[in-house]
């Protein structure tokens, strides 16, 4: 049986949740490549007022150094400590084709925030999520969808990548620390920017 749920009850939960990151309620979304990670967060920032959303792209630093404990540390100094602290969020996100640090982001003291991409739902800053999100999807149509968006010049990269993300997924059984799966592929027609299609949980 499929589930059809609409994105108003991610909302609902959110607000019926009294869990903050500081007065910041936080949201992760989190999954293989190509799931639709970001296009969900697009979709539920507009419900929240155009909230903003930090992608994890602009975290990482290259392919290698992705999933590593620096990743999470950045993430707690840059992220969670001035979200704690009640202050301003202030990072250089990462440009990939130059490979380095520049554009910074700054973001005022949010009242909701969502942090979208593999690795977002690390423990270091799930423990201060109200709501954190897991999308599934096959690796087919996973590295498919990347290499259609981004160019088939990445595909070594992505299949390496592949493997990272499934071993990362295991070690911090990323999935079943979730609160809500979703399909990233789902057999009926929906509109993603308001309904989502639910997993067995």
């Amino acid at each position: 049986m499929v589930h059809v749920s609409e994105l108003s009850e991610i909302v609902t939960k959110v607000d019926d949740s009294s869990l903050k990151c500081g007065g910041t309620k936080l949201i992760t979304i989190d999954g293989p490549a190509g799931s639709g990670k970001t296009t969900l967060a697009i979709s539920l920032s507009k419900l929240f007022n155009d909230c903003p959303v930090i992608h994890m792209d602009e975290i990482y630093e290259g392919w290698q150094s992705a999933l590593t404990t620096k990743t999470s540390q950045d993430l707690v100094n840059w992220i969670i400590n001035p979200l704690l602290e009640q202050s301003v969020i202030v990072f250089n996100k990462y440009d990939w084709a130059l490979d380095k640090r520049l554009g910074q982001v700054v973001i005022n003291y949010p009242n909701v925030l969502i942090i979208e991409g593999v690795g977002s739902s690390v423990i270091e800053v799930s423990k201060y999520a109200c709501l954190k999100l897991w999308i599934e999807v096959s690796p087919e149509i996973g590295i498919n969808r990347v290499l259609d968006r981004d160019g088939q010049d990445i595909q070594a990269q992505m299949e390496s990548w592949q493997t990272q993300e499934k071993n990362y997924f295991n070690e911090n059984k990323t999935k079943e620390n979730s609160d809500i799966w979703i399909d990233g592929d789902p057999v009926v027609g929906i509109d993603t920017s308001s309904q989502f299609v639910r997993t067995n949980r």
